[in-house]
Order: C-alpha cells, then structure tokens, then sequence
C-alpha cells in the first residue's frame, strides 16, 4: 500500500529557513520551495543548503517544483539544487516570485526557465492536482497551496499574515481558502512563527507614520534599509521620501535589481526621474537625498556593510546621516547585523532599529489569532506546524486545542522526520533523516 510521504529536506521541524518541502507518493514526486538557510553561529555570509541526498537516492519521478514567495529563505537555493537533480523538473511561482527566482538563476548563469502562475490556475503534476491561493506576507504576490494527492488533501499554508489593508488593496482570498478545503482536509501545515503572540500582526500599513517621524525636520541624507524583497516596505519609503520633496537613489546590487524587477512589474511605483544614480549623488544637496540600501541582515559584502566599514566605493559615512532599520533580524544573524550597528553609532551617524524604535517594523508573519482562524476555515484532520522553532511548534498545537483539536491530530515531528499518511487517511511519524545541510560561503 502506498503512502504520502511529506520529506523536509532543509530539516522543516524546529527550523525557520532552508524550506525545501519533498511530497512523494509511490515514486513520484512534488517540491514545495527550495530555500537557503543561515548558520546559527553565522560570522560571515555563509548559507546553508538542503539535503538533497534523500533525493538523489530515492530517484524519485520529481514532476515539479512550487514556489510559495519571493523570500530567499523559499527560493534562493535553485541555482546550487537544480544542477544536481536527476531531471529538469517544471517549476512555477507567481509573477513576482517567478521573476526574483528567475533572476537568481540568470545571476548564476542557469537557463532553466520559472513558469509564471496565478490564483485562477488549477496544475496537473503526476498524481498531484495543485490549487494556488493567494496570500498576504511581507512581500507581495505570495501563494498557499492546496496540493490535493491520492490519499486527500494537503493545505500548504507556508510564511503568511492576515492583513486586511494591504497596502497593494490585494487581500487574502479568504473565499477560496474555505472552497478549496470543501469536502475535508487530510492535513493543514501552516506558519507557526509568531504563535506565542496573541492578537493579529499590524498590517504593513500602519507603518507609515512612523516613517515620516523618522524624515521629518531631518536635514542630512536618509538612508533605509530593509531586505530587498520587501516591496511594500520599499514603497512606503519611497512615498515618504517623495513627499518630502526628496530624490531616490538605490543602492547594493539585490535593492536595485528587486526594485527593478518589481517596478517593472508594476509592484513598484515611482517615476523614474525620480530616481538618482548612485554617480550622481554629489550633484545634490543632503537634505535632498534618500538612499534605499541593501545590507539589513549584516551581510559580509553588502553595501551597508562596506558604508559602515568605510569601504563604499561611492557614499561615505557622515555624521548627518540618519540609517533607519525597518526589517526583522533573521535568526542567526544578529550577531552580523549588531557588529555593523555598532560601527555605524561609533561614526557618529543616527541610527534608528528595532531595539531602540519598535514601531518601524511589523512581522510578515501571522499572529496567534490569524492562526486559529486558517485552522477554523481550514478545519483539517491533522495539523503540521511549519516554519517556526519547536517552542513555536508546541504553543501552535495549543492554540489549536483551544478550538477543540485533539493532541493526537497536533503532528510535532522532530528535525528531519517523514510524516506519512496511509490511504485511510491515518498519519505516522516514520524515520528521522540523518541530514547535513551544506555549507557555503554565498560570495565565492
């Protein structure tokens, strides 16, 4: 009798990177995302990998690979994945996901082409029929699937929030979400990260105000950091920057490629006269002036880095300049991020993040009551935290027995072990992966 096998290939339980999720059903297989990770005693820019070994040893019919959104953490290890797999398996994402991961493929020299996908879609992958359903996250245009398989259906519920005014006017489609889970779920895995906190995450919205805060009266250069891939946060700078008469000047090569891409696309919106090449800058006055830079996760080798350090070719540190950090610290990286803060307060330049201003970031991520909703319209018979470390794990399985779920239908499985399902719909934990997620320095 054959069995859905769900395969975290970047470890899955207990971790809040390397997503590379492995279903397979008699041989045949699907992969949702293909992320990179971050080392815990990360020191430099090295990455982690998953393990693919598995894999490569099952030599499994792989008939395509999912993308939920444009985070590295969920796409950005494609181009070390795809030359060692067996076969050149479809992949699809949504427009703006599809471009980000194009464009990292095209950056390493890789042909494969990304298949571009909308909510209204319905694919076909072997035994696998897959319904995307669009989502609210930090970066726009991003997906849930529902991935119905031989044994039932599975709710993929990767990164997300609720947020009801997004800033693109794109809400969750809450319809959809309650339509595809008509007739029963098999299982529900979903975003975990933020379960310890109650209520729901702010919408990306109420960060404006704060953002004029920080511009208001200031009278040297602003420079704002954020990860290139947050799109709404880039906008919402962008138009307090202009409003305040202000010139754009983008900086660091992932801030001008994302804002390119996503401009292009229209997820971006700003006039190009606007905008200042970095060449140009000594053409204006400081007060004129914001740079968008990249480098918010302390990045070795990125711009904000070598600024703080003294080492930018082109913008020099003045003890004018305002930094403003509007983004959360990705676990392992703190270390990095502090070290670059602290060269930056020695220079005598403000500098505004989240320890000292907390309402100039809010988390992509949904909030205890967010989560208790997607399992209410979801009402599946198992549940699978994702996404989080395993204290976010076990407070989501007690979030879900205050709606009346059972413990026997919280699966907490340990770092690297298969979940199965039989054909009646009963869940196992099977074996537990000896993974080794590799390695490596992503600048070399």
């Amino acid at each position: 009798m054959n069995k859905l096998r769900i395969v975290p290939l970047g470890g899955g339980p207990g971790t809040v990177t390397s997503n590379m999720w492995l279903y397979e059903y008699g041989g045949e297989a699907i992969i949702v995302d293909c992320g990179i990770g971050f080392p815990e005693d990360k020191v430099s820019d090295d990455i982690l990998l998953p393990d693919i070994t598995y894999l490569k040893t099952k030599h499994l019919q792989l008939h395509g690979i999912l993308l939920t959104h444009g985070h590295d953490d969920h796409y950005a290890a494609l181009p070390h994945i795809l030359p060692y797999l067996d076969s050149s398996p479809p992949i699809y994402g949504s427009r703006l996901t599809a471009a980000f991961a194009q464009d990292k493929l095209e950056e390493f020299g890789l042909k494969h082409k990304i298949q571009v996908i909308s909510e209204t879609d319905q694919i076909k992958l072997g035994p696998y029929r897959i319904d995307p359903i669009h989502i609210t996250h930090s970066v726009p245009d991003a997906f849930h699937y529902l991935i119905t398989t031989p044994v039932g259906k599975i709710y993929h519920g990767s990164d997300f929030k609720f947020d009801l005014t997004p800033l693109d006017h794109w809400p969750p489609n809450f319809a959809k979400i309650v339509a595809s889970s008509s007739g029963g779920v098999l299982c529900l895995l979903a975003d975990c990260l933020r379960s310890e906190r109650a209520g729901m995450t702010p919408s990306e919205v109420s960060l404006t105000p704060a953002l004029k805060r920080e511009l208001n009266h200031w009278g040297g250069r602003l420079i704002f950091t954020t990860m290139s891939s947050q799109i709404h946060r880039i906008q919402q700078a962008i138009d307090v920057a202009l409003g305040y008469g202000r010139r754009l000047c983008f900086i660091g090569r992932s801030m001008e490629r994302t804002s390119q891409i996503a401009r292009e696309l229209g997820y971006l919106r700003f006039p190009q006269k606007a905008v200042v090449k970095s060449n140009q800058l000594k053409r204006f006055k400081d007060f004129q002036l914001c740079l968008i830079i990249s480098g918010s996760q302390g990045q070795e080798a990125s711009s904000l880095t070598r600024y703080a350090g003294g080492k930018h070719k082109i913008i020099k540190p003045k003890v004018t300049d305002k930094i403003v950090y509007s983004t959360d610290i990705i676990p392992g990286n703190e270390q990095a991020v502090f070290k670059v803060i602290d060269k930056l307060v020695r220079l005598g330049t403000s500098v505004v993040y989240q320890e000292t201003t907390d309402d100039l970031h809010v988390s992509g991520h949904a909030s205890a009551t967010e989560q208790q909703l997607l399992m209410e319209l979801v009402n599946p018979q198992y549940l699978y935290p994702i996404g989080g470390s395993f204290r976010h794990m076990y407070r989501f399985a007690q979030l879900a027995k205050q709606l009346g779920f059972k413990q026997e239908q919280c699966l907490l499985p340990d770092f690297g072990q298969v979940v199965e399902f039989d054909e009646s719909g009963r869940s196992f934990l099977a074996e537990t992966l000896p993974l080794n997620l590799p390695r490596i320095n992503q600048n070399k």
